[in-house]
């Protein structure tokens, strides 16, 4: 992020320079800023994320806080606009800083029945809010994302742009009702969890989209399987799919969708490798990084399940 739009963020802010810290962003774009009260920041632009887009991100925000869900609450600038905007090209958006810890898996007295109970819990919220939900400002549907709008012209193998293909076919196809589709919170791994004593806060909302429910917990599943050993993933995510599904049908009784999560772990796993493909900085990747995406392609054109595992 130029230091140019950081400082022109500041002073719209009225605050000085040594008033801020990079916490991250994909884009390094998520700042913490304030001098008594912190306040959290995140800088975009507009060829990326549209400020349409934020504005209904806010607003879904601010709803969900209305049903008591523990989220990041969007801070109205001058009392009324969520959206500020820095130059023809640039915006920022302000949210009330959550206090709490990230979660790692290394920590046992975290990483347990609990966590993935409150942790599926707050998805069924999620899900159960958004059969209420009207938008004001339109999200995109699953096929307007903007991997299924470039993997074309990504530099991927032309089997898996083949593989696209097919899994547009089939998502064509799928039943879509109230009960299995919606707004989903569409990334949901536990890097977007905040923890404090018994507070579970949930983050970044940014992929925000309409989809199937039962693709909102594949993702979960796999991601938080990615730093499991191979060969004890299958043990693992049984215990863990069975934990957050307890806590899920007190959010949401309706599960009557999870015969498609195998299906939609399958697509996540491609969609993550073409991500990657598309965005990330190959010269900047670690020997074992470049390892994991080339493994990834091979298991994807190679047709190999990602887990061992069924859901039905």
């Amino acid at each position: 992020m130029e230091q140019g739009l950081i400082k022109e963020v500041l002073s719209l802010l009225d605050l000085d320079l040594s008033d801020y810290k990079l916490i991250g962003g994909y884009n390094n774009n998520v700042f913490e800023v304030g001098s008594n009260t912190k306040f959290i920041v995140k800088i975009l632009e507009d060829s990326v994320v549209s400020e349409l887009k934020s504005l209904a991100e806010s607003e879904w925000l601010d709803y969900l806080l209305s049903r008591g869900l523990n989220v990041a609450r969007p801070i109205r600038r001058q009392g009324k606009d969520f959206i500020q905007r820095i130059n023809d090209d640039y915006y920022f958006v302000c949210y009330e800083k959550i206090n709490g810890i990230h979660i790692h898996q290394t920590n046992n007295a975290m990483w347990r029945a609990p966590l993935f109970e409150r942790w599926g819990e707050a998805m069924g919220h999620i899900h159960t809010a958004s059969k209420a939900y009207t938008a004001n400002h339109a999200f995109p549907c699953w096929n307007e994302n903007k991997i299924l709008l470039q993997f074309e012209s990504a530099q991927l193998p032309t089997i898996l742009i083949e593989k696209w293909f097919k899994h547009i076919e089939v998502l064509k196809k799928l039943p879509v009702s109230t009960d299995n589709f919606g707004l989903i919170h569409g990334d949901l791994h536990h890097g977007n969890l905040l923890i404090r004593e018994n507070s579970l806060s949930i983050i970044d909302f940014g992929d925000s989209e309409y989809h199937w429910y039962a693709y909102d917990l594949a993702i979960v599943i796999y991601h938080t399987t990615q730093a499991i050993i191979k060969n004890e993933r299958n043990n693992f995510i049984r215990r863990f799919y069975q934990e957050f599904m307890e806590g899920y049908v007190r959010g949401n009784p309706d599960t009557n969708f999870t015969q498609d999560i195998d299906y939609f772990i399958q697509l996540r796993h491609l969609y993550s490798f073409t991500y990657h493909s598309i965005y990330a900085d190959k010269s900047q990747l670690t020997e074992q990084q470049l390892k994991y995406l080339k493994d990834m392609e091979l298991s994807l054109i190679n047709d190999e399940p990602y887990l061992h595992f069924t859901f039905n």
